[in-house]
């Protein structure tokens, strides 16, 4: 009952991410390719491939919540079947790990081609074969570096934000609870 139920949960988040239910983009990244192509990330890999991995993954929040784009980071599998979860139950944000025998790619690909609208997808990898791919299928690409660039205006937008919501002020958020003053002598 469990596996099924997980396999339908899978195969639910699966058909989301090919035909999400409004106007939206959906960012693909080859998250193997982004490791090795950002230097801090490609550092951190080389001590520790889940660490990395997950790195990767906070790197990108700011790209969803500040895009409100369908993110979706795609690594290759150790062995076995392939995994599809949400991050932090976020249903915008999708980590999937493909299995062994298909390889991140492969699962790109298949996403690619089985898309119902492609030209709201955009892939981000500086694999040629990839790109090759998206193109064919109507998607747009960008490089990694062009997917750092996208990201630090997102970091840009929010942070304006912030200051928008604080009245221009710039600097840590401030606090919005009142303290009473410890250093003050009762009489």
């Amino acid at each position: 009952m469990y596996l099924r139920k997980r396999r339908e949960n899978s195969t639910n988040v699966y058909s989301f991410l090919l035909n999400p239910p409004k106007m939206q983009e959906h960012l693909i990244i080859d998250g193997n390719n982004a490791l090795h192509a950002i230097p801090e990330l490609s550092k951190e890999l080389t001590k520790d491939r889940n660490l990395a991995r997950d790195s990767l993954i906070r790197f990108l929040e700011p790209i969803q919540a500040g895009e409100n784009c369908l993110l979706t980071v795609v690594f290759d599998g150790r062995g076995g079947r392939g995994r599809i979860y949400q991050h932090e139950s976020n249903q915008s944000y999708t980590i999937i790990y493909s299995s062994s025998v298909q390889g991140a790619d492969g699962v790109i690909e298949r996403m690619l081609l089985a898309a119902k609208y492609p030209e709201r997808i955009s892939v981000a990898t500086n694999d040629n074969l990839i790109r090759n791919c998206a193109y064919e299928s109507g998607a747009s690409t960008m490089r990694i570096e062009e997917l750092i660039k996208k990201l630090d205006g997102a970091i840009d937008r929010i942070r304006n934000k912030i200051n928008n919501k604080q009245g221009g002020k710039t600097g840590p958020l401030s606090n919005k609870i009142p303290l009473p003053n410890l250093h003050q002598k009762d009489s």
